[in-house]
């Protein structure tokens, strides 16, 4: 009987880890990007656009965590207008495709407190281990990168295919949420983008 102990202790833990595990399996999404709002129902920054394939991801993280969105695709627009947080990010940002975001608590501030204690448990869920993010993430950057962490924020990019800044890629590995999730373009005005690129490769950082 001492030796089933352990097992079952493990056992009746399980339903919280699968319930707290990725939705599994991911998969690639080559239907074609299009940069559109984040829409209301994920806090955000008034303004803010990313790639419509990560947009249901998004839905599925903001309905787990309170996150709050401080900044998605940042670069030009087909109308000559400018989207994001210009000057904030490393060359070759996967912001510049559309395919990141900044994360902070949605009521928090820049002081590492216990608001921040859902963003934590976010970044160790999409990185269990540093620097060997969890599926469908490229590059998750918290405690321990530079430039990130509790107090500061929450950076996640999705995996995709290599395209150049301000281009959409061929591309995007994403969670295996309903395709009618995705975020429609709006009805009028610029919808972001310039083409698609058909190559491979991944994203990069922040």
């Amino acid at each position: 009987m001492r030796r089933l102990l352990p097992l079952l202790a493990a056992l009746a833990l399980l339903p919280a880890t699968v319930a707290s595990a990725a939705p599994i399996p991911t998969r690639t999404v080559y239907a074609t990007g299009r940069i559109v709002p984040i829409p209301a129902s994920i806090p955000h920054e008034e303004g803010d656009m990313v790639d419509r394939r990560i947009v249901p991801d998004l839905r599925w993280i903001a309905s787990r965590y309170p996150i709050y969105v401080t900044d998605g695709y940042s670069g030009p627009l087909p109308s000559g207008a400018r989207v994001g947080c210009n000057g904030c990010h490393v060359k070759h940002s996967d912001h510049y495709n559309g395919l990141a975001v900044d994360i902070v608590p949605f009521e928090g501030s820049s002081k590492c407190d216990v608001a921040w204690r859902p963003i934590t448990r976010l970044a160790r869920w999409a990185e269990p281990t540093q620097n060997r993010p969890r599926a469908p993430f490229s590059w998750v950057g918290y405690d321990g990168d530079a430039g990130h962490g509790c107090g500061n924020h929450l950076h996640l990019s999705w995996e995709h295919a290599l395209a150049p800044m301000f281009e959409l890629a061929e591309w995007v590995e994403v969670f295996p949420v309903r395709a009618t999730e995705v975020a429609q373009p709006p009805p009028s005005g610029p919808v972001g983008g310039i083409s698609t690129v058909q190559t491979g490769g991944i994203g990069a950082g922040d």
